[in-house]
């Protein structure tokens, strides 16, 4: 019969599923990170190889009709040279198809109309798709340059408030005391030998977003809320110039922990895009990424059949709380 594959390839951690043509989910399998740009395409490769193997024993060794992936390494297509250097060794016999994993989650939100994802996890993100299918990005600069409304710049402008407080050219902020908490300081000062330790990482620093959105949730905390408007604004300000450049694109997800956590991020959000965009539509995707992936593959053949697409989110909904 065959099978679809379609991987979505995160940071820390992967989700891969199979599908079978008529939609039908087969199974799901998961595995460690797949981002080749921190843990080398070696050890990427081999986790890769080792899903798939996965998903093709469960359902009885069929054969692969194609695999998407979604790496959170890529800004867009996988050049041949990268294709290249994944394709060897248990997955040389492969039909290989590697893309960014927002664009695998914005075909899963818009399923081949046009749409815009606004992505907000540890970094964050832009994609947009017209109706001719180009891409569009804004954002992804990574955590060194800019990425509004990520965990690391939420996190990062709450440190910033806690040191004005600490040097007495800013107000008092709660997000102080929930700093020393989160990071193990006696003092505020304390907090520079934790930050600047070989060993602190991005996802250290994001992880203290949760702070700043529970303060902001409260709405006791006026720097809290001051960072969470003023990078909701900025996301929406780049979501309404991508919006400019195709007037067909009106729906707007929104997806990463950022967004899942917190719903006055969603309502900032929306709030400020609507305010340049009135004819925006701010939702929430209801198909993860891995199932875009597969819709990708089906997308290469045509428009999938409304049946189709149906049939695959129903059974995934099956199989995933069977495996939760």
């Amino acid at each position: 019969m065959g099978i679809l594959i379609g991987v979505d390839g995160g940071g820390t951690h992967s989700t891969a599923v199979a599908v079978a043509p008529d939609g039908r989910v087969l199974a799901v399998t998961y595995g460690e990170g797949l981002n080749h740009h921190n843990i080398g395409i070696p050890t990427a490769r081999t986790r890769l190889a080792g899903m798939i193997r996965a998903l093709r024993t469960q359902c009885g060794e069929p054969v692969v009709l194609g695999v998407c992936v979604g790496m959170s390494a890529l800004d867009g297509p996988a050049d041949e040279k990268t294709l290249r250097q994944f394709a060897v060794g248990e997955l040389a016999g492969f039909p290989l198809d590697l893309q960014s994993d927002a664009y695998i989650a914005l075909v899963g939100f818009a399923k081949g109309a046009p749409g815009l994802i606004v992505i907000c996890g540890t970094g964050s993100m832009l994609l947009m798709v017209d109706e001719r299918r180009r891409q569009y990005v804004s954002g992804g600069w990574g955590y060194l340059l800019q990425d509004a409304g990520s965990g690391y710049t939420l996190a990062r402008e709450a440190l910033l408030a806690v040191t004005a407080e600490a040097d007495g050219v800013g107000p008092a902020t709660a997000l102080t005391a929930d700093a020393l908490d989160c990071f193990g300081a006696k003092t505020a000062r304390g907090l520079i030998d934790v930050v600047y330790a070989p060993s602190f990482t991005p996802d250290r620093m994001a992880g203290f977003a949760r702070c700043v959105l529970a303060r902001a949730e409260q709405g006791e905390d006026a720097a809290a809320a001051q960072i969470l408007r003023g990078n909701m604004e900025r996301l929406a300000a780049q979501a309404a110039c991508m919006m400019k450049k195709a007037p067909a694109v009106r729906r707007v997800g929104l997806y990463g922990g950022i967004f899942n956590h917190s719903a006055q991020a969603r309502s900032l959000f929306a709030a400020a895009l609507t305010r340049q965009c009135p004819e925006a539509e701010v939702c929430r995707l209801d198909c993860p990424p891995e199932l875009g992936a597969v819709i990708h593959l089906l997308l290469r053949e045509g428009e999938p059949d409304a049946q189709v697409l149906a049939r695959m989110q129903k059974t995934y909904r099956g199989i995933y709380h069977g495996c939760h």
